[in-house]
C-alpha cells in the first residue's frame, strides 16, 4: 500500500482541482486552438498513470510488469478520469462534463504508459 501513496495524493489533487469551480481555475490566453486545459488534462493523467504504474512495479516486484497487469492500471487512470468528468457535472456547480477532456484523460494515460517505459 505505501507504494500507492503517491498515486493516491495525487489523484486527491486531481478530485480537489475538478471540484473547483470553472471561474476559480486559472485563466490562460492562449490561442483557442491550443487549449492549454487539454495539455493540462494529459499531463495531470500521464502522471497519475506513472506513479499507478511505479507503484505496481515497487509492490509487485516483477519487471517487467505482466501485460494484464498494465492493461488494468491505464484502466484504472482512465476510468478514473471518467469518473471526475461524470462528478463534475453531477456534483460541482460551475463544472461541466466534456467530452474533450475525456479524451485528454485517455491520451494522458497512455503517455504516462508510453513515458514509462521509455525512462
Amino acid at each position: 500500500m505505501k507504494y500507492f501513496i503517491p498515486a493516491i495524493l495525487w489523484a486527491v489533487l486531481i478530485l480537489v482541482l475538478s471540484g473547483m469551480p470553472g471561474n476559480a481555475m486559472p485563466s490562460f490566453d492562449w490561442w483557442h486552438l491550443f487549449q492549454p486545459d487539454k495539455v493540462g488534462h494529459v499531463v495531470v493523467y500521464a502522471i497519475l498513470t506513472g506513479l499507478l504504474l511505479w507503484g505496481t512495479v515497487k509492490k509487485i516486484q516483477l519487471k517487467p510488469l505482466p501485460k494484464n497487469t498494465i492493461v488494468t492500471v491505464v484502466l484504472i487512470a482512465v476510468l478514473y478520469g471518467i469518473s471526475m468528468e461524470c462528478m463534475q457535472w453531477q456534483f460541482f456547480p460551475g463544472r461541466n462534463f466534456d467530452v474533450l477532456d475525456i479524451i485528454a484523460n485517455i491520451i494522458g494515460s497512455f503517455a504516462g504508459l508510453a513515458c514509462l517505459r521509455f525512462f
